[in-house]
C-alpha cells in the first residue's frame, strides 16, 4: 500500500533493482497515467493482488523491451485490465 489512493502521483518510475510489487502498492491511484518499469526481475507472484487498481483508465506502463511480452501477460491481471502496456 505504498503509494494507495494518494491524489496528487501521476507518474512513476520502479527502478532495475526492485523485485517486487506489494499488493494495494497504486490502489486507488486516479490521476497515475505513466508507470516505467525499468526493473527485468519481477514475476507474476512478485506483484501484488490489485497492485494497480484504481489507477487512470488510460495508464500507460513502459516496459523493457526484452520483458515485453512476459509483463504484458500478468501486469494487466493486477487489478487494472485497461492498461497499455508499451
Amino acid at each position: 500500500k505504498a503509494f494507495a489512493n494518494n491524489k496528487k502521483l501521476k507518474k512513476v518510475t520502479i527502478s532495475k533493482n526492485i523485485t517486487s510489487i506489494g499488493k494495494n502498492a497504486f490502489a486507488g491511484c486516479k490521476k497515475l497515467k505513466k508507470i516505467t518499469i525499468k526493473s527485468t526481475k519481477l514475476k507474476s507472484k512478485s506483484i501484488g493482488k490489485n497492485a494497480f487498481k484504481g489507477t487512470a483508465k488510460n495508464l500507460v506502463i513502459n516496459v523493457p523491451k526484452k520483458q515485453y511480452k512476459t509483463y504484458k501477460k500478468f501486469l494487466k491481471k493486477k487489478g487494472n485490465k485497461k492498461i497499455k502496456i508499451k
